[in-house]
This record gives C-alpha cells, structure tokens and sequence, in this order.
C-alpha cells in the first residue's frame, strides 16, 4: 500500500469523517479537552470545522481546501485546527450552528466557525471554495494581530446572544386547544397540494411535522390535514427520495417534487419513516405503505445492520463511477441505455414504470428511478392484473438490484450511534404493531438487547457511540430521550415489566444528570464544558429532546401512576409556549405533546390469561394517544386492584379513573375508536 504523504492527529479516532481528514496536510487534532488548552496555551485562534461522513459538501470543501497544500499551510500557521464530527458531538454542533444563526441567519454542513483560544465563536460560515476560504482566513488572522480587541468584542457579542438562546420565559396558563388548532391551520396554509410536504424546495420528509399532520387532523377535525398527511406519505415513497430498487429513504430532495435525493441515507430518517408509516397504515390501511416498510427494513437489514445486532449510521451519497472519480448518486442513477440493455423486451414497461422519460431525467444523461402513479393505477392504465404487474416489479428490481451490486458501493459510516438505534427499534416495534409480523420484534429486541448491552450502564448511565467494541462519548439528552422512549415502546408491544422499570430508572438518571434546576426543561449535555450549555427545543427532521422527554414524561406518569411526572411535562410546554404558538413548524413534536395533554387517550388495561395475544390484536387498529398494558398478574401500579379469572378483562382508564371492566373486544375497539375520531 502506498504511504500517506500527510498524517495527523485524526489518525487515532473511530469515527469514519474524522478519518477522512486523518491524511489531510492540514495539522487538524479532534475536539478534547486538552487540545482547547493548546489553543489558549499557545494564543492562537481556534479553527472548529464540523460535518459528517456522509455530507456531500463536506466532502467537497475537503478536496477543494483541506486537502491543499497552501490552504493547510495558513490553517496550520494562524489557527488550531479541530474538526469534529456533529455525529459524535452534537453539542458542540448545536452551539456552534446557534452562533452561525446568530452572524448570518442561516446553517448548514460544513459548518465552520472561527473561535477566541477559549472558544467563544467570533466568525463562521459554511462551504468555500478555495480563494475565497484563504481571503477569510488571512483576513481574521490579520485582524487577530492588529485588532484583537475588535474579536473580543465580537465574542461579547455573540456570547449574549448565545444566552439568550437558552432563556426560558413561561407563560401563565398552558396551551389551549385553540392555539393547537390554529398551529395546525397555519401548517396547512403552507401544503404543497400538488407534491405533498410542504411548499419549496429542498424538500426534507419531517417526520415530526406530519407525525402533527395526522395526529391533529383526528384531535383537531381538520380533516385537510389529515388527508394532506397521506397524501405526502404516497408522494414520497412513489418519488426518487425512496430507492425504488432496494427501498430505503434518501436524506432529502433537492427539487419540490420528492425526485432528485440527496443521497445519502440516514438510520434516524428511516426509523422515523418506518413508524410513520406503520401508524398511518393503521388508520388508512394501504399496499403501498406496507411495500415501503417492507423494503426499507430490507435495506437496513442490508446494508446497515451489524452481526451483533447494531445498526451502523449512514450510507454516502458519494461513491465512484466508471471513471473511478467519487461522484454523488452514482450508485443509483441510470441511463436509458443500461435500462434498454436489461430489459429488451419489456423496456416500453420498465421506461413507464420508473419514469426513464423527461419526468425522471437528472442531468448528464442520468435518470433517478420514481413512480408517477401507484401499482394499482399504474396496473390500470396499462392494461395488466394487479397481480400481474407484481411479480412483473418484483423480477424487475431483482434485475437492477444484480445489476446495481456491481458498482463501487457508497461509502458506510460505520459508528453506530445510540438514539439513532433507538429510533430505529421503535420503528420495528411500529411495524410489528401493525402488521403482527414477528420478524419485526425479533430485530426490535435484538437491537434493543444490543443497546442495553453496549450503551447502558448497571445504572443506568448511557454512552453515545460504540465502534469495533469501544463504546465512547458520555450520551446526550436526545439519546435519554430516544431510550426511555424505546423502553416504553417495547413495553408497550410485548408487556415485559423490565422494559418498562428501565424506562423509569433511566429516566431518574436523565432527571439527575440534565436536569435545569431553575426550571422546567432539561440540558442537552449533562456537562458544561462548552462556551453556552444549550437546551434543545426546536424540532428538526429528529424532533426537538425536550420535546421527546415531556411526552416520555407523559407516558411514564401514565404507567408508573406518578402524576407529578406529567406535572413536570406540562411546565415544559409551558416554558415553550411563545415559541410553539409562533413558529409552529419548529415545534411541531411539542403541539403533538400539547394536544396529548388536553385529549388523551384511554390507558387500556388488559387483565387475564390471554391477555397480552388479546392486546396485539387490538394495537393493529388505530388509536391516538393511548398507553397500553397486558398482564395476566402484575407488581406494577396500573394493575392494583386489577383481576380476572379467564376471560381477559379491559380496563379503560383516563387520569387514575376506570371505568366498569369489559370484555368484549368489539366494545373496547368501540370505545378506542370514539376516541380516535374525538
């Protein structure tokens, strides 16, 4: 093997984009402690660069400056260098991504910040290209000699700003229906009719935000939400977003019409996508959506599912093609020659099935595969049975999935993070509720039994990355948040009382190491190394932690019959309530958690013999907001008093109260329905 003209200090870490810049000349050191002190020992401003494996302009600016000698020999002159991976620390990401909103009102990856040697944020920016990178640069070295008054004022500045990010100011009276109401209707002022989602383009799936969509369209009546909600969930599988060969969801589109990915792909974006669309399925019970979920579990079983029973993080969107140069997409695209190529005497349907015309042309002679209509209209419009046409796409995608494998695969970031195997599993456990097959489970607790064995403590401490057997990183509150979620969820699916007991015991740990003790929200890191010690609150295409934990919170009280667990959830929404009545789209999770406050659902109680089978069976028609419990005897709180001999008895309780025990199935479906359609 040929040696590396350059090697730094990144040479020493697990994670796969620090790796990537191991042999950069630039002299980078990752994010620790120590390497802070350098900086401050040494007078020099820090240089923090951020992104993640599999981001397509990360890689870019990389080669364009990172990997040039004259840009590395300023960087190495006038600054320490530190890149982290946002990954591993999104923490410092969050910080840093504030104050990058702060100076220029937007983000995004790379994300470069220029620091004072203790790390107050003075100057930031995302990508650059080379000539305008090494201006910047000298520019603030310059400054830095001449005026470093001016850069200590800058820090001040910022730094205030910085603070004010994490002031909570709570209203007096909580969220009111009408407010919901009203965040949902302005939501749907902003639908895209024609290619669902939003309007605009880059057009991201947000989960979260239609997770509201048809949470609200029920609990609101605003029935044009609601069919917006499936609408978008049929537009995005049939787009280019979905890899209609191998299944799986690309991170985002670039155009309006789901089309074009962006495309990498995401474990948290797929757990997300799974559970949504189990849980729509539930209510709307469609093909589609249970071929979507089908391949999408196939893909990650696939290409990001680890012998242990772990998923690894992320797919690139770059790999190379014929010409052996990194390429983005060029692992899925086509041209109309290939495609004539496999199929010569069925090209006429091929070509109309996945749009091999002016609606799934890319560019470069490239096409991105996507449906314009579903099998059954499609079927119809062609003249063929349903059934035909099936098999027809099965044996097709076996064709281009062969085909497809001979190429240079995308890179695989291959850390495997905690909350995202979180996310994940609670989207297996959503499929399995919906459609009782077991295999689903089975990968759910497989992972869920990884998890506890490599992220989870004796007492209940979690660790935020594990790779070749080393688990590293003190977790995050988005990683509390996603576990005691699971927990819960597990619970939920298949009754057994540890998950539900480790749901409260981690959380315990959460209340004891991020908690704010001035108030109701929790901290996002459970140290205060950092220049600001942020709260995450506003949703992203991964929901807001705080949002997560107020509706954790929720669930517990519900289980563990401690109502001042949702006491707690319902001062956080109110420490948010001006935002989330202002910018709705940002807080879409907490609407979600306001309107479970004000129409929750029936906790189900299920006593008996047969009582968890009876459950399952229940848990595959849709209900809002319910918590679900099945034992035939039980030490836990909801099952005081609770008996039966036999037959399987329900209990359906709101806040503490239960009404007379059923046990008819019909009537308690009924019932959950009535509630469904509140």
């Amino acid at each position: 093997m040929e040696a590396k003209q350059h090697t730094n200090a990144l040479i020493e870490e697990l994670s796969a984009y620090l790796l990537q810049h191991a042999h950069n000349p630039v002299n980078w050191f990752p994010w620790t402690q120590s390497n802070l002190e350098q900086a401050q020992g040494e007078g020099k401003l820090l240089l923090i660069s951020i992104g993640y494996a599999s981001c397509h302009w990360c890689h870019v600016m990389e080669h364009e400056c990172f990997e040039d000698e004259e840009v590395a020999a300023l960087m190495n002159a006038n600054y320490i260098n530190i890149k982290v991976d946002r990954e591993e620390r999104p923490d410092v990401d969050q910080v840093y991504m504030n104050a990058l909103q702060l100076i220029s009102g937007q983000g995004g990856w790379p994300l470069n910040m220029i620091a004072l040697p203790d790390g107050r944020p003075i100057w930031g920016g995302t990508y650059f290209p080379k000539e305008r990178w090494m201006q910047v640069l000298t520019q603030i070295s310059k400054l830095a000699r001449e005026k470093p008054e001016e850069l200590i004022q800058y820090a001040d500045n910022l730094e205030k700003g910085l603070a004010h990010f994490e002031v909570d100011e709570p209203l007096k009276e909580g969220l009111n229906l009408e407010e919901i109401a009203a965040g949902l209707d302005q939501l749907v002022s902003k639908k895209d009719a024609q290619n669902g989602g939003l309007i605009g383009a880059p057009k991201f799936m947000m989960p979260t935000l239609l997770r509201f969509f048809q949470q609200g369209g029920i609990l609101c009546s605003n029935k044009d939400a609601r069919d917006h909600f499936h609408f978008s969930l049929e537009r995005m599988a049939l787009g280019g977003v979905f890899d209609a060969v191998h299944g799986g969801f690309s991170r985002y589109a670039v155009d309006a019409e789901w089309h074009i990915p962006h495309f990498e792909k995401m474990g948290y974006d797929n757990g997300q996508l799974i559970s949504l669309y189990a849980q729509a399925h539930r209510e709307e019970p469609k093909a589609l959506y249970q071929e979507t979920i089908d391949k999408t579990i196939s893909f990650l079983k696939k290409e990001l599912y680890t012998p242990e029973g772990g998923f690894y993080a992320a797919l690139d969107a770059d790999s190379l093609n014929a010409n052996q140069k990194l390429v983005e997409g060029a692992f899925y695209v086509w041209t109309k020659n290939e495609i004539q190529e496999l199929f010569p005497k069925e090209y006429l349907q091929v070509a109309a099935y996945y749009a091999i015309n002016d609606d799934g042309y890319w560019e470069d002679g490239n096409y991105v595969l996507r449906r314009m209509q579903t099998d059954e209209v499609f079927a119809k419009l062609h003249g063929l049975e349903l059934s035909e046409l099936k098999v027809k796409v099965i044996r097709w995608n076996v064709t281009l999935l062969k085909e497809r494998n001979k190429r240079a695969r995308p890179r695989l970031d291959d850390k495997i993070i905690c909350s995202w195997n979180a996310i994940l599993s609670s989207g297996f456990l959503d499929a399995y509720r919906s459609f009782g097959d077991s295999a689903y489970k089975d990968l759910a607790l497989k992972n869920l039994a990884f998890i506890e064995a490599n992220f989870v403590d004796e007492e209940g401490e979690l660790k935020r990355i594990s790779k070749k057997g080393v688990n590293k990183i003190d977790a995050f509150l988005e990683d509390y948040a996603a576990v005691i979620k699971l927990y819960i969820d597990a619970y939920e699916t298949v009754f057994d009382e540890h998950y539900i007991l480790q749901a409260e015991k981690i959380m315990n740990v959460c209340q004891r190491l991020f908690k704010d003790k001035n108030g109701p929200l929790f901290y996002f890191s459970s140290s205060s190394e950092l220049v600001v010690r942020t709260k995450e609150k506003t949703d992203n295409v991964i929901p807001s932690s705080n949002a997560v934990m107020a509706e954790n919170l929720i669930r517990l009280s519900n289980h563990l019959v401690r109502p001042e667990l949702k006491l707690q959830a319902e001062a956080m929404v109110l420490a948010c309530k001006s935002e989330i009545i202002s910018y709705p789209r940002s807080y879409s999770y907490w609407l979600a958690v306001g309107l479970r406050l004000l129409k929750p659902g029936y906790e189900v109680v299920a006593v008996g013999p047969n009582a968890k089978k009876d459950t399952k069976k229940l848990q595959q028609s849709f209900t809002v907001n319910c918590s679900w419990a099945a034992a035939e005897t039980s030490t836990l709180p909801l099952f005081r008093n609770r008996v039966s001999e036999g037959k399987t008895k329900y209990y359906l309780c709101r806040n503490n109260q239960c009404g007379i025990p059923l046990e008819s199935q019909d009537e308690v479906q009924r019932r959950l329905q009535e509630t469904a359609n509140a």
